[in-house]
């Protein structure tokens, strides 16, 4: 036996069984909005037979007798014997859950749980199946073929073998999901009338792992820091063939750095997949109904940042149903459907990914949040007092802020729209959020495609060399310190008719100011805030190359990480929300 090749037919078994379990889990939740969607059944059906056809040639006994069962359900609801309902449904997609545990077992390489018995007795008793003798509700008999002989349907070919071999079981050696051997008894007479057999569609695709396309990464950003530092020196004293050969290289190393950020990229779906479902049970738990709509899925970013967002948004969806979305006989008396509306909707915008997550629920009123900070004493009653009512609904990302009184399963501790604005900044992302009472909230994240290789603006405050994201940056201009004016302990200056607050970062990194130094305002939005950084010089773009800080440095307020520039230096990395919250202790 070849062990490495069983090995690689398992590897991919679990891989490919795990894609399906990931795809029936989004199909249950859209199968009961739409029982009637013969298509949508169909491939239920076919999904949960191909994970116990694999599951059966792998002798993954558990797995097969779980998926048996459920497919007799499907194949039930496809034969009009049973109906889709919120306890049939309830039983189905813990099946879903079940058979991911025991795929997890799978991968881990550890025996797999049997599913309850009494789950299984409901799914037999849902599809009328007793547990010895399955019942198969068989297709109309087709007319005989020309040949003579009469085709056998899958299901009773399927039904067969269960008689033959056991439920859920083929013959040894025998996939339960393999087609059946010919037994026509005239083979000679149809192998000249069958058709040709067509050659298998090619496989495009290919599975590389993980760390694989981390280390391509790794080196791809190496070799960005090497081009800027060819750049830098091929414009100090470099010849014209020197320059040629530095621009190629700048064209190709490009080139490379977007296929392998591309390949690195994965379908925001990977994200959005789960939450219909999440939403489902929520509402279920509250009472309440809801309906999910998902709107741009396809669309790219890095995979570690999808690995990254699912914990934020896993939050916001919560909110949404929980606080938001009100129960069916308060939505009726505001001349709302029963059902509720949650949308997430995701777009590329530049090097950017914008996502939002809205509902059509009751809204979030913003004195009622001024008066809980105020009560719970996250912010003083007098800077409370100065805030617009957009500046209060932003009140929400403060920690330990909560508008429940009582708490609760999902809510109520003071945990949730902080741990998000958090995740969202440790991302170099921001966060914002709008809403009307009566007409819904809505809640935007703002996020870099990839977490590898920023733009950013290279600024310098006296001798130090920093590099700021340019995605925020709005403006730059020469700063008159005539202009500045006190504010309510700000330092400010008038903008555009919009008052600037002024960060002077010579204090946060605790440089003396020379006052005969000409200075520069770099003029960020952070949130739903513009601010004004105040530093030395302003050198220009350049594309940078993340460096985490170590476990010491790590968390500094104001600093993503650092980077080597195209001149040899080492730039901090500023991260601008952080710099923006340390600001009242640096102004």
């Amino acid at each position: 036996m070849n062990t490495a090749a069983d090995d690689d037919i398992r590897a991919d078994f679990l891989a490919e069984a795990g894609e399906l379990v990931q795809r029936l889990g989004e199909q249950m939740v859209d199968l009961e909005r739409r029982p009637s969607d013969r298509e949508l059944l169909n491939a239920v059906f076919r999904g949960f037979h191909t994970i116990k056809g694999g599951a059966g040639f792998l002798a993954l006994e558990p797995m097969v007798a779980l998926c048996h069962a459920a497919e007799d359900v499907f194949n039930a609801l496809r034969n009009d014997v049973v109906a889709i309902g919120p306890e049939l449904m309830d039983d189905v997609l813990e099946v879903v859950d079940r058979v991911q545990a025991m795929l997890v077992a799978a991968v881990a390489g550890k025996p797999l749980k049997a599913a309850p018995a009494q789950l299984i007795k409901r799914l037999r008793q849902r599809a009328l199946v007793s547990a010895a003798s399955p019942v198969v509700v068989a297709a109309e008999p087709e007319a005989p073929a020309e040949s003579g002989s009469t085709p056998i349907s899958d299901d009773e070919f399927e039904a067969l073998l269960d008689q033959l071999h056991g439920a859920g079981q083929g013959p040894k050696g025998l996939s339960p999901a393999a087609p059946a051997p010919s037994v026509e008894p005239e083979a000679h007479e149809q192998a000249e009338t069958a058709p040709a057999i067509q050659a298998p569609v090619a496989d495009n695709g290919v599975r590389v792992d993980t760390a694989a396309l981390d280390h391509m990464m790794n080196l791809v950003g190496e070799l960005v820091l090497v081009r800027n530092r060819l750049k830098t020196l091929c414009g100090r004293n470099g010849q014209a063939p020197q320059a040629r050969a530095v621009a190629e290289l700048d064209h190709i190393a490009r080139g490379l750095q977007v296929a392998v950020m591309r390949a690195r990229m994965q379908p925001i779906r990977k994200v959005f997949a789960r939450f219909p479902r999440l939403a489902r049970e929520v509402a279920r738990g509250l009472g309440k109904q809801v309906e999910v709509a998902l709107h741009g899925e396809d669309t790219g970013l890095d995979k570690n940042l999808v690995e990254a967002l699912a914990d934020p948004l896993l939050h916001m969806v919560r909110n949404s149903v929980d606080h938001g979305i009100e129960a069916p006989p308060q939505r009726l008396a505001a001349g709302k459907p029963a059902c509720g509306q949650l949308t997430l909707s995701a777009q590329q915008a530049g090097d950017h990914i914008l996502i939002t997550v809205a509902d059509d629920g009751a809204g979030i009123d913003s004195e009622l949040l001024r008066a809980k900070a105020v009560e719970k004493g996250l912010i003083a009653a007098a800077d409370a007092a100065q805030l617009s009512a957009q500046e209060c609904l932003q009140l929400v990302f403060l920690p330990g802020f909560t508008t429940k009184d009582s708490i609760s399963e999902l809510s109520g501790r003071g945990v949730g729209m902080d741990v998000v604005k958090s995740a969202i900044d440790a991302l170099g992302g921001s966060v914002k959020i709008e809403s009307r009472p009566g007409f819904g909230t809505q809640v935007q994240i703002r996020a870099p495609l990839t977490l590898a290789i920023l733009p950013a603006l290279m600024v310098g405050v006296g001798p130090r060399l920093l590099a700021l994201p340019l995605a925020p940056v709005l403006d730059v201009f020469v700063l008159d310190p005539a202009r500045i004016r006190k504010l309510d302990r700000w330092e400010v200056l008038l903008y555009r008719d919009e008052t600037l607050r002024l960060v002077h970062l010579h204090r946060w990194l605790g440089l003396p100011l020379d006052d005969a130094a000409p200075r520069h305002v770099v003029v960020a939005q952070v949130d739903s805030e513009r601010y004004g950084f105040v530093l030395s010089h302003v050198f220009g773009r350049e594309e940078v190359v993340i460096k985490p800080f170590g476990a010491m440095l790590r968390g500094l307020a104001g600093l993503a990480g650092a980077t080597v520039t195209g001149g040899g230096r080492v730039a901090l990395i500023v991260d601008l929300p952080g710099l923006a919250r340390a600001s009242p202790a640096i102004r």
